[in-house]
């Protein structure tokens, strides 16, 4: 077959059916990211941006690009000024990704900063480490450690990607970076947009699977690799013979595990699928209310809105406070009944003491937490609340 952009002989197949020479499909690659970047509209020129390295085919893939783009002499230059950072995951024990991210950056003359993810136990801003595996205390290691065994293996996949988010966000202000750039792919996002349907974090979706996460007033989190797919990442990786640390984050028997296996099949025999999932997430967007309820303490999402609509929340606390007991302030329980007329009951019945300043999938996660493993300064914003 011949590749169907300039009918070279193409020895790269996509969706298994659109051939490519290698030089046609590294540049259409390079240019779906810079594409997402462009039309979007939110880099400046000469933007500090801070950029989120794992090790992984998509972390190595985007260091690439942005390699790419900031060495270009024409107007297609990528004009930023990058900084880069990686949090060293607990279970990277050995540091092997650690390692991996700074080779990475020294081949192409990148500093990167270290920091590692147990931090998130203290409440200050630690000095990140240039180039280098920061030391931690075995004290606030092990205590990290308990609070993750302290919930299921669902519960910690799910927080884990909110503590990132939270350290990026922190080191990104600590680093005067206004914006964040993350190599989460077309795949990784449906795989992300199907579990956090499934966890009750529906209205997040904005947030959580678009091209920019506005949660934070000051820091825009980015994903300009949205628009590539897995299979584009690996053969990328094959012709520009990269080489990134295979790894795989998520706790096993987990609802994202399962997820990921049956997305990663889908990728495998429906292609098209993967895309359809993305795209009609990004025509999902929040409904902007002045009555704001304030944001989650956990995953700074909105708590939502006051409305006089019954909404699936909504149903879920009545179904919780109809199994509790019969509401005292019905007399005919049988008549239809309004959602105001138990609210105090359902406040009281439904992850008490908490509600207020939780959104409902953080308000699942920490019914199924250790208390008393938590973070203080965590338990300290309930207590503020």
């Amino acid at each position: 077959m011949n590749c169907k952009k300039c009918g070279s002989p193409g020895n790269v197949i996509l969706r298994k059916k659109d051939s490519y020479c290698e030089n046609c499909f590294i540049t259409n690659t390079n240019h779906k990211f810079r594409a997402c970047i462009g039309k979007n509209k939110v880099l400046r020129a000469n933007d500090n941006v801070l950029v989120c390295l794992s090790g992984g085919i998509g972390s190595t893939v985007l260091l690439d690009f942005i390699h790419n783009g900031i060495s270009m002499d024409s107007h297609k230059k990528l004009r930023i000024i990058p900084f880069f950072l990686h949090v060293k995951e607990s279970e990277d024990a050995s540091g092997s990704q650690a390692v991996k991210v700074i080779e990475q950056c020294r081949k192409l003359n990148f500093d990167v900063h270290i920091i590692n993810i147990s931090l998130f136990i203290e409440s200050g801003t630690e000095p990140t480490s240039l180039n280098n595996i920061p030391q931690l205390n075995n004290e606030t290691s092990d205590k990290f450690k308990r609070f993750l065994k302290s919930m299921p293996a669902t519960v910690r996949n799910d927080l884990l990607l909110k503590i990132k988010r939270h350290l990026f966000t922190k080191y990104a202000k600590h680093l005067n970076c206004n914006y964040i750039l993350t190599a989460e792919t077309t795949t990784t996002l449906a795989i992300n947009l199907l579990s956090n349907l499934a966890l009750g974090r529906g209205s997040q979706i904005q947030n959580e699977v678009g091209f920019y996460d506005a949660r934070d007033d000051n820091i825009k989190v980015l994903r300009p690799m949205k628009e590539i797919s897995q299979e584009e990442l690996t053969l990328y990786i094959k012709i520009k013979n990269l080489s990134p640390e295979h790894n795989s984050l998520l706790n096993d028997n987990s609802l994202q595990s399962v997820i990921g296996t049956f997305v990663t099949d889908l990728q495998e025999n429906f292609p098209a699928t993967i895309s359809t999932i993305c795209k009609t997430a990004d025509k999902i967007g929040i409904k902007v209310d002045s009555k704001k309820q304030g944001k989650c303490v956990i995953c700074e999402n909105e708590l939502g809105v006051v409305t006089s609509k019954l909404t699936a929340l909504s149903a879920t606390k009545f179904s919780r406070t109809v199994s509790n007991g019969r509401p005292e302030n019905v007399d005919n329980f049988n008549s239809v009944i309004h959602l105001y007329d138990i609210k105090d009951n359902v406040n009281q019945s439904l992850f008490p003491h908490i509600h207020s300043c939780l959104c409902y999938g953080c308000s699942k996660n920490y019914s199924e937490m250790e208390i008393s493993q938590m973070p203080n300064h965590v338990q300290k914003l309930f207590e503020n609340k």
